[in-house]
């Protein structure tokens, strides 16, 4: 019996043909989708108003022949669901949470309220299972295949790794995080990230100049959501160009010098090409040029 997942369209609007596109590219990998009819209704710029959203988000948790709920992409919305989950009801039926960017506000959410998340490419993605080139095509099938992995039960994962400055060559601590602006926009709200005790913060980004980067990092640094966090992991900045002659390394450095903690990149998650899943809340474990997670 095939992997059943459900799709949910909780922030942006987007358009049909790359869902059904995305469908596709799933259901080459053998997963049944289940797709409500309409998947979206728009408002505005959203897939659908408030109400719609999550109403379809808790449709999805609630099917019985489910055994995963995902976003088809992120955006923008996802935030203005959280007062309106019921989240005992989704605990009375837990299903894992995947996706990434705007949805890492739903993850974090998820995680704390002791359900499975898992931060990875959503379901538009998969439309490059059918169309990109082979060798885009075999990086994409890695981690979707991962993502479905973890899924079904949880695999061990190893991630390149490498020291920005000096940092502990060995260092363990719960996964958390995810898209920087989007989590900088939760400071002083009553979604608030907070980082875990001894946690490694994975960080990533796109589009965003480097002087925004760095009002991002600032402000969850002065919000205090890093206060209890071990290290910092920067994945992908795709398409964040260079501002004047700043190197990128130095400003984050800087900006987390109050901390004191560490900060490592080179993971191979976010925006672009290379996306891969982790576990939200998984401990992951640092040594030299890579971050191990255990299944």
């Amino acid at each position: 019996m095939s992997l059943a997942i459900s799709l949910i369209a909780p922030s942006s609007v987007t358009d049909d043909d790359a869902v059904a596109r995305g469908i596709q590219g799933l259901a080459s990998l053998g997963v049944t989708v289940r797709c409500p009819k309409p998947l979206q209704c728009p408002t505005r710029y959203l897939a659908g108003s408030r109400e719609w959203r999550l109403a379809q988000l808790h449709a999805a948790c609630d099917d019985p022949e489910t055994q995963a709920v995902w976003a088809i992409r992120g955006g923008y919305g996802a935030a203005q669901l959280l007062d309106g989950i019921d989240w005992a009801r989704l605990a009375a039926n837990p299903k894992p949470l995947v996706g990434y960017s705007d949805v890492t506000v739903l993850l974090d959410h998820w995680h704390r309220h002791g359900l499975p998340a898992l931060h990875g490419p959503v379901v538009k993605a998969a439309a490059g299972l059918l169309d990109a080139s082979p060798a885009e095509r075999e990086v994409l099938a890695r981690q979707f295949e991962e993502t479905l992995a973890l899924i079904e039960g949880g695999i061990a994962l190893t991630y390149p790794l490498s020291p920005w400055g000096e940092a502990p060559a060995l260092l363990s601590g719960p996964l958390a995080g995810g898209n920087l602006t989007t989590l900088a926009s939760l400071v002083g709200t009553p979604a608030a990230f907070s980082a875990p005790p001894g946690a490694l913060v994975i960080l990533e980004d796109v589009g965003e100049p480097w002087y925004r980067l760095e009002r991002a990092l600032w402000q969850l640094v002065q919000g205090g959501a890093l206060d209890r966090a071990a290290a910092v992991c920067l994945g992908t900045f795709e398409g964040c160009p260079p501002w004047g002659d700043a190197r990128l390394e130095a400003i984050l450095l800087e900006t987390l010098a109050p901390l004191g903690i560490p900060l490592y990149h080179g993971l191979p998650v976010g925006h672009g090409l290379h996306n891969r899943p982790w576990r939200y809340g998984a401990i992951g474990h640092i040594s030299p040029g890579r971050l191990a997670v255990a299944g």
